[in-house]
């Protein structure tokens, strides 16, 4: 079996760095979208273009493609959703670039992820998983606050409130809050969380292509500006790093599960413990995997080499460097120095590092040129 054609389920940043790297090694990418803004599309790393509007017409718009020459690689959870659920019949003509679907359920459900790490005693902040309102006014009067208030299930969550999480600093400010949250969201669909104070700066990700539970390429990242700094949506800044807990960590969660695909392990740091604690995993590209350029490889394009079993190209070495979303990225920037939680001069120091750019090369340009373009429209879809 040899990988000849990855179809990238979905756009924008991720599905450019993932059409890049395929692009390069000579694979043949389609670019599926439900809509045309997509900074992907204008790359000359796309070989075509399809619009599928509708998810129940996915499955037929991909019978074209059918054969174990062709990859299926999601960059969004509605179609990691959809392969999953598909898994069985869509394994038998595509190579699928999602993890098993056991796996999968459990890295889509925050529930069902942190109730991993209670059984595997992996550190993760400590969780309480309601069932209805009566349960949250029982857990209420004995919490520490501040703490969280964020779903199972990111993106359902995400599209009705156009948040990730709530902070709630005492009982009243929860019980009112899941109040508003139950009028149209399940509150067994929500966890609550103890806080982890720090922020961005705090947060941290073991990326890796992974082979039976085996990395066979990966780096880690302080991702120290996001956009919104609190409980953001997308990385905007993110600086390699190398720190031994945190491979641990992953390794271990990683090995498990006899993971296969694509991980983004996602920790944040707790001063009060002093330990790197566990939040999810991302099982699909992240929006920042394309760091990896700057150092002549690729995530998805090292998954591919393996099942055709061709030579990789990562090297186990560290290297400093930086990944930037420029456009997203001056926005967090200014305004994180007007509200006082940064300085100039710490943007400064971050700008000083080697980086790459997750939209701008000088070998496709187009791209970068649409995304100003299509920034207003991009911004509305997103809020």
């Amino acid at each position: 079996m040899k990988i000849t054609t990855v179809i990238i389920l979905g756009g924008h940043i991720q599905a450019l760095g993932l059409a890049r790297q395929t692009h390069k090694m000579g694979v043949k990418v389609v670019l599926l979208l439900q809509d045309n803004f997509s900074v992907a599309r204008y790359s000359n790393a796309v070989d075509e273009v399809m619009v599928v509007p509708e998810m129940d017409r996915l499955k037929e718009s991909l019978q074209p493609f059918a054969g174990k020459q062709t990859m299926l690689f999601p960059t969004a959870d509605e179609y990691i959703e959809f392969l999953e659920a598909n898994y069985d019949e869509l394994n038998t003509n595509f190579v699928l670039g999602i993890p098993s679907p056991e796996c999968v359920k459990v890295f889509a459900d925050k529930r069902a992820t942190y109730q991993f790490a209670e059984k595997n005693n992996i550190p993760h902040p400590k969780s309480w998983y309601p069932n209805n309102l009566d349960d949250i006014k029982k857990i209420a009067p004995t919490l520490t606050y501040p703490i969280v208030v964020k779903p199972a299930v990111m993106h359902t969550f995400h599209k009705a409130f156009g948040k990730k999480a709530y902070r709630c600093d005492n009982s009243h400010d929860l019980l009112e809050r899941c109040e508003t949250i139950g009028q149209s969201f399940p509150i067994d669909g929500l966890v609550i969380q103890e806080f982890l104070a720090g922020g961005a700066e705090s947060l941290y990700s073991y990326g890796a292509t992974v082979i039976n539970g085996q990395p066979i390429a990966w780096i880690m990242a302080n991702r120290i500006r996001q956009n919104p700094m609190d409980f953001g949506n997308s990385t905007t800044f993110a600086i390699s790093c190398d720190i031994p807990q945190i491979e641990e960590l992953a390794k271990h969660i990683l090995k498990e599960m006899k993971y296969n695909g694509l991980a983004e392990v996602e920790f944040m740091y707790d001063e009060k413990t002093s330990t790197y604690k566990f939040l999810e995993i991302n099982t699909r590209a992240w929006k920042w995997h394309s760091i990896s350029s700057g150092m002549n490889y690729g995530f998805l394009s090292e998954w591919i080499h393996h099942i055709n079993g061709e030579k990789c190209e990562f090297k186990p070495e560290f290297k400093q460097l930086a990944w930037i979303e420029r456009l997203t990225d001056y926005v967090v920037s200014l305004k994180s120095i007007l509200s006082g939680r940064l300085t100039v001069k710490d943007i400064i120091k971050s700008h000083q590092q080697k980086k790459v750019n997750a939209v701008w090369s000088i070998k496709d340009p187009l791209p970068a040129f649409m995304y100003l373009m299509l920034s207003p429209i991009l911004f509305v879809k997103r809020h």
